[in-house]
């Protein structure tokens, strides 16, 4: 009997252990909860996190980006204004491989300006937003750029499905 309820109690923790989310440090101020482990690359000097939920039908990014190289010493938002969205949802834009943005906000995200996109993949050749759906938010400390999305292959995805994602992040004083 002994050995069966040691056995249990195993297996409960181990479960439990699996199906907590993993806390990511993205950069020295912000951190998020992923589903699972993270997937890290640099691309273009930018840092990308990438996870996906058991199914791989949702999925939950994070990208940042260090503007400081190009000169930048501060948030580009206080220093230019809201015109600056426009200049970074341009860049964006050329470069989802055929996806877009079909809806943009400027709004706030954990006290902090920002940009909220919806964006659609159905068009696009990139992997990660081939045929799907993504919501986010952009949004600076200092110079440094911060993006958190959540995909879903649903068609019928809002943003909602991702809310749990988005209240994860913590950002640091």
């Amino acid at each position: 009997m002994r050995k069966l309820t040691l056995s249990f109690l195993l297996i409960v923790v181990t479960v439990a252990v699996h199906a907590q989310n993993i806390a990511h440090k993205l950069s020295d101020k912000v951190t998020v909860q992923f589903p699972t482990k993270p997937s890290e690359k640099t691309m273009n000097g930018a840092t990308i996190f990438y996870s996906t939920d058991k199914d791989t039908s949702k999925g939950f990014g994070a990208l940042v980006f260090d503007l400081s190289a190009m000169g930048l010493s501060g948030d580009p938002i206080e220093m230019m204004g809201d015109s600056f969205w426009d200049q970074l949802k341009a860049g964006m834009s050329s470069q989802m491989a055929g996806a877009s943005i079909s809806k943009d906000i400027i709004t706030k995200f954990k006290e902090k300006n920002s940009l909220y996109v919806e964006i659609d993949g159905a068009n696009s050749s990139d992997d990660n937003l081939k045929g799907k759906k993504a919501f986010g938010y952009i949004f600076f400390i200092g110079p440094v750029l911060h993006q958190v999305l959540f995909y879903s292959t649903n068609p019928s995805a809002k943003a909602a499905d991702g809310q749990a994602f988005f209240d994860s992040v913590e950002i640091g004083k």
